[in-house]
């Protein structure tokens, strides 16, 4: 397992001002499982899914009615993708930092 807990992103919105180098987001990797959490208004947000193949996962925050696509490249620092969230949707980009 590896756990990056000092990671932070950039979030773009659809419609809004992006979110640049937002940080308290940690990052954990058991073999092909990832889950990416963060502090959202209501507690923690885990978005949580396996890898398809290549370094694509398909994540899903149930409690924030969210789906996630985040592709990591190799041994690559940060995965990017998309993500939504009930009516709002956007791009990420996760900074991996220990």
């Amino acid at each position: 397992m590896t756990i990056w807990k000092n990671s932070r992103a950039d979030v773009y919105y659809h419609d809004d001002k992006p979110e640049l180098n937002d940080p308290g987001y940690e990052v954990r990797i058991t073999g092909d499982e990832l889950v990416v959490s963060y502090q959202g208004s209501s507690g923690w947000v885990n978005y949580t899914g396996r890898d398809l193949g290549g370094g694509h996962y398909e994540l899903a925050a149930p409690e924030v009615d969210g789906r996630a696509m985040l592709h990591r490249c190799g041994d690559s620092e940060f995965l990017e993708g998309y993500w939504s969230e009930g009516s709002e949707h956007g791009l990420w980009r996760v900074y991996l930092a220990d």
